[in-house]
């Protein structure tokens, strides 16, 4: 019998022994070949698609591929497309062209793909191309248009077509190149010698009192070097982003499934997992609130005893927000329609293709260091000194570049527990949660109840509205408040409305924890009015876009929290909906089936940019010319695939006046870089925008100012060209970049932004207030969209045709990111509206996999069209405000819309299944 097996990777031979036999490919490279290209985003269940190699010259899953049935193979991974001598693969040059892809976590899988198809033919067919790029789950934006760039790839590699790749496109997707080809590593790439596994015991009931947690037996098993309970914690055993109130191993009682009671610290996977089965643990079950019925009906069990004694009468309620406007009573008095319904929205999973990964390693130093990809990465390190009980300089998050994020990276997973292990075993942990335990254990879009009231005028003028909103805030407490507080804000949408009342309540249940999930609340109110508005409109034979026309907010309207809009504040709603009417009239209606029929859907929405309301909102930068003469931007929001590095690099570039390529960008790491806030509540482009863009300018006046004095010229004689500064008036070269960068100390400048002034929310506000001394948010996105479906009237099924998307964001830094950004949204927003949910039955997940979240794949999605209303921020950098959150707010309830519109059927609970219809 033969000890080895031969296989080629990537053109090297390979003689694999016996030890790897009963491995998956999929282990094997990325743990023996080092080739972390090849991803994994499911459980090696085959459904992501991450994993895909080619073998033999057909696409390949590698994680369900044993080794010992590859003798022989020859096996090309991503790593393989590296560009050679500068030239880089068509298929490449394309999809970076076209945009394709943003986090780049799914990459490998699709464009292995694509390439094993234009090996095989370089016709491919419409199908043939669906078919390759259909096996991979793209969170991102789906991978729409990726069959546009398979054509142009094939048309390039048979000659029909020229590249029209250039040196400046090389140099200007710098990083982009690096993620599409297996060299920008994501957190669970990173290794260390020596490093431990660490994974969490999980309560896996909703709600009980812990009786008993022995590890003594699991303790002594072969390769574990400790089980971490709560008598381990150096500090204090809470986390939490804004309430303290979740243990990081529970001591007393569970309140969700996904509570951990003890971290096993091992060798290796199996030997973790063998000692996790091998703990005792006792549990008394305690009665579960499933509901935000449960949680608010008298005598309902008490989930934090310190909410009860702040509302005695309803303990589980985590917040109530309140804003009066106008005078309601009388509104309704004088409206010809008053309509009344209600609505539900599910819990929805970010389904991020990374799932959370945390490494924690003790320095030389005693510095405690943890690598991980966060969206806030000064959150984390203040949350993990204050379990290891020490001060927060003595923590260092080295953040790393996310695979995906959609604000469900904001709160900590296993960075807390990572630290900690390192900490007690004084070796490299490494916490990696694979697809179960991350949807498991992650926190949620929030599920809400909402109760419209709206009155409205038989022109279509809206004049009152009474709303009532109930979030699951699920077991702890997150961000529920400040989501809570957008949806109180937003619940009546883009729209000015005089006499307003609205009760909004976070409520606690035994159900995941929800928090940050783009839109931050905005959608779940945006399905709820847009569809409630669009009834009355229908009952009134109004027309759909005249009448939010009439109603749209612009200059010199409020808002329902008494914002009235002004320049400074920005208002596109209406430029937003003329766009969308324009292009309405020109699109052509797709033909429909005999037994379908067609429907179009309207819906608005808008979206705050920044914290707002009166929370402190700032963000520092350094921008430094280096020895090698570019430049280097250090700032601390984290890019998790909207493209803020490059954002930030293309506002150092228009201020200094030197190419894309000159600059490069360094972001959150908490000891080398400056602060940066949380990357949430689109305010990346905005707050670190603009602290870079101030510190490129106190660079480029240090800079002018050096040379100027040098060379007896003024500033507007000088500039930079070609790695020098050059006399304008002469083209002569004065001085290298270089030479200036080795100065010591380097050129460097660091600034401080601050958002402008805003206000926090008033309660009670006048039916047509005047202008405040400062706003509620110091900017909003806008948008309308469009959807266009066929619904077959016997099976319910809906087919979207099209997506009009037409949304203001300020100027456009980089249009190709803001189209990515809109695109994605929509898609998402898709899901949410057809085919997305997470299941949750008396607080255990009926949703495992990630087969079971509805997720939409690339045979799924329609044609998209991307409107950008350009209207600049008078104090955004360069005009940019932001899009990434709002552009997911009107898709559902535009779908909903078209819907009802061909069927005549009032959808008024998410998702929209054909069951449902």
């Amino acid at each position: 019998m033969s000890h080895g097996i031969g296989i080629t990777i990537n053109g090297q031979h390979h003689i694999v022994d016996s030890t790897y036999f009963d491995w998956s490919l999929l282990r094997f490279l990325r743990e023996v070949c080092h080739l972390t290209g090849t991803k994994q985003g499911c459980d090696s269940l085959g459904t992501c698609g991450l994993c895909k190699v080619i073998i033999n010259g057909k696409a390949r899953i590698s994680c369900r591929r044993n080794m010992s049935d590859l003798d022989g193979a020859v096996i090309e991974t991503i790593e393989s497309l590296a560009p050679h001598d500068d030239r880089l693969h068509p298929l490449l040059q394309t999809v970076i062209q076209d945009g394709i892809f943003q986090c780049g976590y799914c990459a490998s899988g699709a464009i292995l793909s694509a390439k094993a198809l234009l090996d095989q033919t370089l016709n491919p067919s419409a199908e043939e191309i669906r078919r390759a790029l259909s096996g991979t789950l793209c969170r991102c934006a789906g991978l729409n248009r990726m069959d546009q760039s398979i054509q142009r790839a094939a048309a390039i590699l048979r000659g029909d077509a020229l590249s029209t790749w250039t040196a400046d496109d090389t140099a200007n997707h710098y990083k982009m190149i690096e993620k599409l080809t297996g060299k920008l590593r994501y957190t669970d790439d990173i290794s260390f010698p020596d490093m431990l596994i660490a994974k969490a015991l999980r309560a896996q009931i909703p709600h009980g009192r812990v009786k008993r947690v022995n590890i003594d037996s699991a303790q002594k098993m072969p390769g574990i070097v400790k089980v971490l309970t709560a008598k381990d914690i150096p500090g204090e055993n809470r986390f939490g982003l804004m309430i303290l109130d979740q243990q990081v191993f529970c001591e007393d009682v569970v309140r969700y499934a996904g509570d951990v009671i003890a971290l096993v610290v091992g060798v290796n996977e199996a030997q973790v997992d063998a000692a996790l089965s091998a703990i005792d643990v006792e549990i008394e079950p305690l009665p579960v609130i499933s509901s935000i019925s449960d949680a608010l009906r008298p005598g309902a069990p008490v989930l934090h005893q310190r909410l009860s004694e702040i509302n005695p009468a309803s303990p589980n309620i985590l917040q109530h927000r309140h804003i009066h406007k106008g005078n309601p009573d009388r509104g309704f008095e004088e409206a010809d329609l008053i309509y009344e319904q209600s609505y539900t929205v599910p819990f929805v999973e970010h389904a991020y293709m990374e799932t959370e990964t945390s490494i924690g390693i003790v320095e030389d130093t005693g510095m405690v260091t943890v690598y991980v990809g966060s969206q806030g990465p000064m959150n984390d390190r203040a949350q993990v000194a204050r379990v290891l009980g020490v001060d927060e300089k003595q923590v260092r998050i080295a953040h790393q570049y996310l695979g995906g994020g959609f604000g469900g990276k904001e709160d900590i997973a296993g960075q807390i527990h990572a630290a900690l292990a390192a900490v007690v075993t004084g070796k490299p942990v490494k916490v990696h949660w694979n697809r179960a335990e991350s949807i498991l254990a992650s926190y949620k879009r929030h599920a809400a109840e909402m109760h419209y009231k709206v009155g409205i005028t038989k022109t279509g003028k809206l004049i009152a509205a009474d709303v009532k909103i109930y979030s699951d805030t699920g077991a702890y407490a997150s961000v529920g408040e400040e989501v809570l507080f957008r949806m109180m804000a937003f619940a009546c949408g883009p729209y000015e409305i005089p006499n307003v009342e609205v009760h909004a309540y976070a409520v606690h249940t035994n159900n995941n924890p929800c928090g940050a999930f783009r839109g931050y609340g905005s959608p779940q109110v945006a399905f709820a009015a847009e569809v409630h508005f669009q009834h009355m409109i229908d009952e009134l034979g109004l027309d759909p876009l005249e009448t939010r026309l009439m109603n749209a907010l612009d200059i010199g309207k409020a808002t329902i929290t008494g914002d009235v809009l002004t320049k400074d504040v920005g208002a596109g709603m209406v430029a937003c909906l003329n766009a969308l009417r324009e292009r309405l009239r020109a699109t052509s209606m797709p033909e429909v089936e005999e037994n379908e029929k067609l429907g179009i859907g309207i819906a608005c929405g808008y979206k705050n940019v920044g914290l707002g309301a009166d929370v402190p909102d700032k963000a520092q930068a350094r921008v430094s010319l280096e020895a090698n003469g570019k430049f280097l931007v250090r700032h601390g929001a984290a890019d998790m695939g909207q493209g803020s590095e490059q954002v930030v690099a293309e506002i150092a570039s228009r201020v200094l006046g030197v190419p894309l390529a000159e600059i490069s960008v360094h972001t959150g790491d908490t000891h080398e870089d400056p602060p940066g806030g949380m990357t949430t509540a689109s305010r990346a482009t905005f707050i670190s925008g603009n602290a870079v863009y101030l510190a490129a300018r106190g660079l480029r006046k240090l800079l002018w100012d050096k040379v100027s004095e040098s060379f007896s010229l003024a500033h507007d004689e000088l500039g930079i060209s070609k790695g020098f500064f050059i006399n304008l008036r002469t083209d002569e070269k004065l001085i290298s970049l270089q030479d200036i960068g080795a100065d010591q100390p380097p050129c460097s400048f660091e600034a401080e932004y601050h958002a402008p002034k805003t206000q926090p929310p008033q309660e009670i506000i006048p039916a047509y207030p005047d202008v405040p001394d400062a706003p509620m948010h110091f900017a909003y996105d806008f948008g309308a969209q469009a959807a266009i479906v066929s619904v077959n009237q016997e099976t319910g099924a809906v087919k979207v045709h099209k997506v009009i998307a037409a949304h203001d964001c300020g100027e456009p830094l980089i249009t190709q990111n803001v189209v990515g950004q809109i695109e994605g949204a929509v898609i998402q927003g898709l899901g949410y509206a057809l085919s997305e949910k997470y299941k949750i039955e008396q607080g255990i997940s009926q949703s495992t996999r990630l087969r079971d979240l509805g997720l939409l794949r690339f045979t799924k999605i329609p044609e998209i069209i991307p409107i950008i209303i350009d209207e600049p921020h008078p104090k955004g950098p360069f005009g940019a405000k932001g899009v990434g959150e709002l552009a997911i707010t009107p898709t559902a309830p535009a779908v909903i819309n078209a819907i009802n519109d061909a069927l005549g059927v009032s959808i008024r609970d998410l998702p929209a299944t054909e069951q449902q219809i």
